[in-house]
């Protein structure tokens, strides 16, 4: 089963301070998802003052994602969980989606591989 793209509940997240629940979604490839148990996720949150970050993704509640309010993607976050931590899946997030969300991660993480003199020559 294909599992990128997928969104899940991750009930004890103490890397974030706490143990609340928190939807995550799964960005590690469909080969590392089939091959091992430790899946690559970016959490989501609620709290609404990320709607003006421009790293965060935000989703709207559907019948296929499975959220109950609009979220916000933490593109800046990526973390690893063991799968045998996640409840769910949730729902899916759509091809388009996951395409943004990809773009924001690599953004967020500076992964175009360029230095900033390499951006702006005349700097």
């Amino acid at each position: 089963m294909a599992e990128r793209g997928r969104l899940y509940l991750w009930p004890r997240n103490r890397s974030f301070g706490n143990s609340k629940a928190r939807p995550v979604v799964v960005i590690s490839p469909d080969a590392a998802t089939r091959h091992g148990r430790r899946w690559v996720v970016l959490p989501l949150s609620t709290v609404s003052d990320l709607a003006s970050n421009p790293l965060a993704y935000r989703l709207a509640p559907t019948a296929t994602n499975g959220l109950r309010q609009a979220s916000f993607v933490m593109t800046w976050l990526p973390t690893t969980v063991h799968a045998d931590q996640l409840q769910g899946p949730l729902g899916r997030l759509t091809s388009a989606e996951l395409t943004a969300i990809a773009a924001s991660v690599i953004q967020a993480l500076d992964l175009q591989g360029l230095e900033p003199w390499q951006l702006d020559p005349e700097a």
